[in-house]
C-alpha cells in the first residue's frame, strides 16, 4: 500500500517536474526569440525601418510555435504518467475494497 502511494506520489512529482521543465524551456525559447527579435530590430532600423514590425512578428511566431511544441510534449508526458498512476490507484482501490467487504 505504501509502495503504491509512493509510486503515485512519485508519478505526480515527475509530472510536475515535466510541466515545470517545459515551462522553463518555453520561457528560455521565448527569451531567446525576444533577444533575436531585438537584434533584428536594432540591426535593421536604419535600413529597414518599415520592416521592423514584421521581423518582430516572425520572431514571436517562431517562439510561440516552439513554446507550444515544448508545452505539448510536457503535457503529453504528464498525461501519460497521470494515466499510468490512475490505473494503479483503481486497481489497488478495488483490492482494498474487496479485502474489506470480502
Amino acid at each position: 500500500m505504501i509502495e503504491v502511494i509512493a509510486s503515485i506520489l512519485d508519478a505526480e512529482k515527475k509530472a510536475d517536474e515535466i510541466v515545470k521543465s517545459s515551462v522553463e524551456k518555453s520561457k528560455a525559447v521565448k527569451q531567446t526569440a525576444d533577444i533575436d527579435g531585438e537584434k533584428i530590430k536594432n540591426g535593421t532600423v536604419a535600413v529597414f525601418k518599415l520592416h521592423r514590425a514584421s521581423a518582430l512578428k516572425e520572431a514571436e511566431k517562431r517562439a510561440s510555435v516552439e513554446y507550444d511544441k515544448i508545452l505539448a510534449e510536457g503535457k503529453t508526458s504528464a498525461e501519460k504518467i497521470l494515466s499510468e498512476s490512475a490505473d494503479k490507484i483503481d486497481y489497488f482501490a478495488d483490492k482494498i475494497v474487496k479485502s474489506i467487504t470480502g
